[in-house]
């Protein structure tokens, strides 16, 4: 069984607008914004005023909302139930194993199959 946690389908469909991304992050100065983003101050400031930006940069400011945040640990949360699930699993495969393996060796010494010298 193999798990793949991490997946492009997992970025979020519904992005809140520029401006409630903006105002979650405390409205940040421009310069900050533009730092981050790596992008021109003039830049941050048109999408400031036409109150949008593209898809990408709400994005990339998105996982340092409140809701982004929240998405990650439940996401990490998930992931962690997952692994304890599968690696309880394949400690219950494994003590199984050893049981059997355990009979067989019983069997087979209380047996006499084993030749002595």
């Amino acid at each position: 069984m193999s798990f793949q946690v991490f997946r492009i389908e997992h970025a979020p469909a519904a992005l809140p607008i520029w401006e409630v991304i903006l105002d979650d992050l405390g409205r940040p100065p421009v310069r900050r914004i533009s730092k981050v983003l790596g992008v021109g101050q003039s830049t941050v400031y048109r999408w400031n005023q036409h109150g949008q930006a593209p898809r990408a940069a709400c994005l990339a400011l998105f996982w340092l909302t409140r809701w982004g945040r929240s998405l990650i640990d439940a996401q990490a949360t998930n992931d962690a139930v997952l692994y304890a699930g599968y690696a309880r699993s394949l400690q219950a495969d494994l003590d199984a194993v050893r049981l059997r393996l355990a009979q067989v060796e019983t069997q087979l010494i209380g047996g006499s199959h084993v030749q002595q010298s």
